[in-house]
């Protein structure tokens, strides 16, 4: 993981707080509807395994940072809208408002920008086991791809480098929000085990680096 960099200190030490927070009250989880009061972590017998192909045609390279459009994994055969989303009105991290879409966060770097954005899914929605758009998260490996999309219909494409699976309580934000020279993701959702009135007690964590 990359370390702060210095004249960007203040932004990651105040994004660490809002993001640390909002984990901390099961920021993906809040409307989540348990089938049981402990429901363990389990593939849905409906959910196949999805499989890369040639669905997605790469477009134009973004000349310039932006605000994200879209998120593109060709592997999970997911094409996502983004919701730009910041903190509510008790510096919590707002979530994405549906379980189709990706939360990015203003606060952390638009892509291009040499730096780190930092996105957010609902793993399910409605009742624990429901997928929604980062259901597949887990699959992604080193070298899959991820592409962002502009509203100009450009995109920068990042190759997966290494994931994550931390328990909540001990999960290290400094390095989940660090910024670093590289142009770089990081990809947050729910994991492990559901608690009724705790959320889940991980948070999978996927770091992907601007591809050559």
């Amino acid at each position: 993981m990359p370390r702060l960099t210095s004249g960007r200190v203040t932004l990651a030490v105040a994004a660490l707080a809002v993001l640390t927070l909002g984990l901390a009250v099961g920021l993906l989880g809040a409307h989540l509807q348990p089938r049981a009061p402990v429901h363990e972590r389990r593939p849905a017998a409906a959910q196949p395994t999805p499989a890369a192909d040639s669905w997605w045609r790469p477009l134009p390279p973004a000349t310039a940072p932006f605000v994200p459009a879209e998120l593109v994994i060709e592997k999970l055969r997911l094409q996502a809208p983004i919701e730009v989303k910041g903190v509510d009105a008790n510096n919590v991290m707002e979530e994405p408002d549906r379980p189709t879409d990706v939360a990015w966060y203003r606060f952390t770097a638009r892509p291009g920008a040499g730096s780190n954005a930092v996105f957010a899914g609902h793993r399910d929605f409605g009742q624990v086991g429901s997928p929604a758009i980062f259901w597949h998260l887990d699959q992604l490996v080193a070298g899959d791809l991820v592409d962002v999309v502009s509203r100009q219909q450009t995109e920068i494409r990042y190759r997966v480098t290494q994931t994550w699976d931390y328990e909540l309580r001990t999960i290290p934000m400094d390095r989940v929000l660090a910024t670093d020279p590289r142009d770089e993701v990081t990809l947050i959702t729910s994991a492990g085990s559901y608690d009724r009135g705790v959320g889940y007690d991980h948070r999978l964590v996927v770091r992907a680096v601007r591809a050559a």
